[in-house]
């Protein structure tokens, strides 16, 4: 398999992971167990599938990606059946909606590459060479759609509405200098 799609879906799973701990973080208890369990174990499996350059557990991770987006489902559903908005049940709907399709497309690229391999008789996780541009061309793409997925759904999450603004961070040294008592120096 190519190196590009294993760093597609570490990608994937990464953001997935981070997504799944910001929301946990702010969720009831049970929710808070579930989605923190969730993270760490998206961003192991991220880690350890860069680290060995090959996909680690391809089945169990196939079927696992999927179980976060059923909790939320059934969460969504159950709070919406109950007259609870998604707020009160601590999981806000586009921080969910990011990481669910971080999710989906792991799940889906898996499941192509097992049918792939089993119609071609070969190892999909063998570890192949980088192919220069594709890889880096892949290292990009995937970075700035991480990025630019990730970050507003971190935002969205309760960490990030509490979190300080970014330039409001006071050094007690540069506020002295900047103030308008010592103006005349």
């Amino acid at each position: 398999m190519a190196p590009a799609i294993r760093l597609l879906l570490a990608f994937s799973a990464l953001g997935a992971g981070l997504i799944h701990l910001a929301v946990g973080a702010g969720a009831p208890f049970p929710l808070w167990v579930l989605l923190v369990g969730f993270g760490i174990a998206e961003l192991g499996w991220a880690v350890a599938t860069l680290y060995t350059g090959r996909i680690v557990l391809p089945r169990l991770t196939l079927g696992g990606s999927l179980v976060p987006v059923a909790v939320w489902a059934a969460t969504a559903t159950l709070g919406s059946g109950l007259g609870v908005s998604a707020q009160a049940t601590g999981l806000p709907l586009f921080p969910m909606f990011i990481a669910s399709l971080f999710n989906i497309f792991l799940a889906v690229t898996l499941a192509v590459l097992a049918r792939n391999a089993a119609n071609s008789n070969r190892r999909p996780l063998s570890s192949d060479k980088p192919a220069g541009w594709k890889f880096a061309t892949a290292l990009v793409l995937g970075g700035v759609i991480f990025s630019g997925l990730t970050t507003p759904a971190l935002a969205a999450t309760n960490a990030g509405l509490y979190a300080v603004p970014h330039g409001s961070h006071s050094i007690p040294a540069l506020e002295f200098l900047e103030s308008d008592s010592h103006a005349d120096h």
